[in-house]
């Protein structure tokens, strides 16, 4: 039986003192001001900084792709590379730093598109070069070599490495316990260089989104969180630029997750978990999600993914982010003032 289930049973709370709870945020350090022009060099690519503490209820991680990869694995079709996200700790940088790169070069190779258009402009370079006067054979080994490869890789990536890496994901997990822990209220991720970690309570982050254009052009949106008294930042999520409005729920959803005061987020991930967390027990026993426990579970995926997500995502976009309370300037002194937007 867990830790979290004894307490439970023994009338005690597995939460710590330190946990975050929304209703109860204690006065913080004030942050160190380097002044304004610092503070805009340092924020050049920051939107905006995000209210904390107050919540519209709308969670992110219900997506079909989500909702049927959990129904597979609650059948025990498929299993999960690491720890999985519980009641009491959803883990974070989970993939080994050498794999982020490796993974990320055999995404684009495997990519249909990326193929195509790498396809097409060697076909190009070759018709073009001919079309100069380049001879044909000296054309062919500069170019159809090259080409040949690049299908081979293209095969490999999408089809035995994905095949190999979906058997044995421990090959690409190095778990160094990051995470979000939501019963002592703290975050631990890795530093920038991936060698050591930071950890902190939560509530002296403040979340920000910023923009990242790509080298090849698109524009990405990032939620981040800062720690306000060192600097040290991690990435929550990415979405392109016209669904930026997916990084508010994002925020929206972790908030609630990390708050103890809070039920834990109405998510496929979190269902089996309901019970074993005692805000979220209560809240369920109170008949207040309205739900039954197995919902996501036994879910029509067809339905949701017809109607049911598309007018939930809707509500995400038409929701008045910007109306809702921020806590946390009650709590930081100078919040408002120092921060980077």
């Amino acid at each position: 039986m867990s830790e979290c289930t004894d307490s439970v049973e023994q009338g005690t709370s597995p939460y710590r003192d330190t946990t975050f709870r929304s209703d109860a945020i204690p006065r913080q350090a004030p942050l160190n001001d380097p002044g304004a022009f610092a503070r805009a060099l340092e924020g050049l690519n920051t939107l905006e900084r995000l209210p904390m503490g107050s919540y519209a209820g709308l969670d992110i991680d219900v997506n079909p792709e989500v909702v049927e990869s959990f129904q597979e694995r609650a059948a025990g079709e498929v299993r999960l590379a690491g720890p999985s996200w519980n009641h009491q700790t959803k883990p974070s940088n989970l993939i080994k730093t050498r794999w982020q790169i490796i993974l990320l070069f055999a995404g684009g190779l495997a990519d249909r598109f990326v193929f195509g258009i790498f396809a097409f402009s060697c076909v190009a370079s070759f018709i073009l070069v001919v079309a100069f006067g380049l001879d044909f054979l000296v054309a062919t080994r500069l170019f159809w070599g090259p080409f040949f490869g690049l299908i081979g890789l293209h095969l490999f990536f999408r089809h035995p490495f994905t095949w190999y890496l979906e058997r044995h994901p421990e090959v690409v997990v190095r778990d160094l316990g990051c995470g979000f822990f939501r019963t002592t209220g703290t975050i631990k991720f890795r530093t920038y260089w991936g060698k050591e970690t930071f950890e902190a309570p939560f509530i002296e982050f403040d979340p920000y989104i910023t923009y990242h254009v790509q080298p090849n052009g698109p524009v990405e949106n990032k939620l981040i969180l800062r720690h306000r008294y060192s600097g040290h930042q991690t990435e929550v999520a990415t979405v392109p630029d016209s669904r930026r409005y997916e990084l508010y729920a994002d925020w929206d959803q972790l908030q609630r997750y990390m708050d103890v005061s809070q039920p834990l987020p109405d998510i496929p991930a979190l269902e089996a978990y309901r019970s074993l967390d005692p805000t979220t027990a209560a809240y369920d026993a109170a008949g207040k999600r309205g739900r039954p426990a197995d919902y996501w579970v036994k879910l029509d995926l067809d339905w949701w993914k017809r109607e049911g997500y598309p007018e939930h995502m809707k509500k995400i976009a038409e929701f008045p982010w910007d109306s809702l309370e921020d806590k946390m300037e009650d709590s930081v002194p100078n919040l408002r003032e120092a921060a980077m937007a």
